[in-house]
């Protein structure tokens, strides 16, 4: 299918405005409805759940706890506008579903109620200094950021105050802090792209890479992109292909001829491309404009289910076949809306009772990512309820004894512990592809099952 360079640019633009919601910054809380969840995590194997007003009167507390009403409040520092608002919206939406899920019943462990304070960062890492310093200090922790730029730019502060961050980040650099928990229900981008040349290879039928492949990377010159060029090198090391490209771009170019051209002139014919929507939008349409087609694996947070539209120019089956002619290989792609597994049922149900309200495209695999970020957030709550103890210090020290959940989302058993090697939450991994969002409500069809590649148990984060 041949797109010109002026309906892929016409075509990005598309995206970001159908992408855009309302601006502003919200405080919220959620709702108390009677309903009766089904939880979403199992409890930790040190986990004692509190039964009486003894364990509330004994609990050891400093900021973001309210003694009267037992409210715990947690900051959530969102992309509602800037560069992804697609993203960012979604993940907000799974985490307030979450949380409005818990306070239906009461709170945590049916006596904690979850007050959610939200501010929006932009996805801009000098915004995100300011709308943290807005709410730090009356708030327990941070239940969600988004960005790992944007994360990078508060997590020492946070650290000298005992605050601890759930990343809206899948960098596996997190796992040297002491105080950024990753997701319970994802991998990291180093994994991602570990894994993936892996399965191209060894599992792929007909295989992706080849002897005869000449493959490359393009790649956003931050810390996102960075875990990904470490990832794809581990693999380099590890495996024996021709890995003959490499190519950065900054956050804010929009005009990716430069890289594209680079590619096709060294004849890559498998791209690795580490971005956000709109920059890996760009690419494809550039890439299409001059006729060029290899194999594309993006990473997690690349695919958007807007862009097929995007591309097609509102013509979703026109999107589909332009990403198919590459063909374009998703990573980190979570199990689909439609599982069978208990923990997808009861965020469907979930959804269904707290956001029926929200529109169809809100509802994705970034909404999945908020979700299960918020069930990680009680995971770790509920341990250090159980240590009587849920102030900053105690929180803390709750990470290391968070252990053995199971999200019951096909991503396995997760916890934490004292070693970053025990901060990586699951090193597997599942492909998917484009798909229309008719079949497949977060747009992407698993063509994999969940794998590691073998040499992932000998990764250490710390070197």
């Amino acid at each position: 299918m041949k797109l010109t360079r002026a309906l892929a640019l016409f075509a990005v633009m598309a995206l970001i405005v159908a992408a855009c919601g309302d601006s502003g910054t919200t405080t919220t809380e959620a709702a108390t409805a009677t309903t009766q969840p089904t939880a979403t995590t199992q409890p930790t194997a040190t986990t004692q759940t509190p039964d009486t007003t003894e364990a509330l009167m004994e609990m050891v507390s400093d900021f973001g706890f309210d003694a009267e009403t037992n409210t715990i409040k947690l900051g959530v520092l969102a992309a509602i506008t800037g560069p992804i608002p697609g993203i960012g919206q979604s993940v907000l939406a799974g985490h307030q579903v979450y949380w409005e899920k818990v306070n239906a019943a009461g709170g945590i462990n049916g006596m904690y109620p979850v007050e959610v304070v939200v501010r929006d960062n932009a996805y801009n890492p000098e915004t995100n200094v300011v709308v943290y310093n807005e709410i730090k200090d009356e708030v327990l922790a941070f239940s969600s950021t988004l960005g790992t730029p944007t994360t990078a730019t508060i997590y020492e502060a946070a650290s000298t105050e005992d605050i601890i961050i759930a990343a809206g980040s899948l960098a596996s650099q997190w796992a040297l802090t002491d105080n950024v928990i990753l997701n319970l229900g994802a991998n990291s981008y180093f994994a991602q792209f570990a894994n993936a040349p892996y399965w191209a290879m060894e599992i792929a039928d007909p295989a992706v890479i080849t002897a005869d492949s000449v493959v490359g990377i393009i790649y956003q010159a931050d810390d996102y992109g960075a875990d990904c060029l470490n990832g794809y090198n581990f693999a380099v090391d590890n495996l024996d292909f021709n890995a003959a490209y490499e190519a950065t771009y900054a956050a804010t170019d929009t005009d990716f001829s430069g890289q594209i051209g680079g590619a096709a002139a060294a004849g890559v014919d498998v791209l690795f491309v580490c971005a956000l929507p709109g920059a890996l939008a760009t690419m494809l349409g550039t890439a299409a404009a001059v006729q060029y087609s290899p194999a594309v694996f993006g990473s997690s947070p690349s695919y958007n289910v807007a862009l097929p539209a995007a591309l097609g120019a509102g013509d979703e089956a026109a999107g589909l076949e332009l990403f198919n002619s590459f063909p374009f290989y998703n990573l980190g792609t979570s199990a689909p809306f439609e599982a069978d597994f208990p923990g997808m049922a009861t965020l469907r149900d979930d959804l269904a009772t707290y956001g029926a309200d929200l529109p169809p495209e809100v509802v994705n695999a970034f909404f999945y990512f908020g979700y299960t970020q918020g069930a990680t957030f009680e995971a770790l709550l509920q341990t250090a309820i159980a240590n009587g103890d849920i102030s900053r210090a105690g929180l803390l020290s709750a990470i290391d004894q968070t252990m053995g959940i199971d999200l019951q989302v096909g991503a396995g058993i997760a916890g934490w512990g004292p070693t970053p090697k025990d901060r990586i939450p699951s090193n597997q991994d599942s492909i998917g592809i484009p798909a229309s969002l008719a079949d497949r409500a977060f747009g992407l069809e698993p063509i994999s099952d969940f794998f590691e590649a073998p040499y992932m148990a000998g990764w250490d984060p710390a070197g």
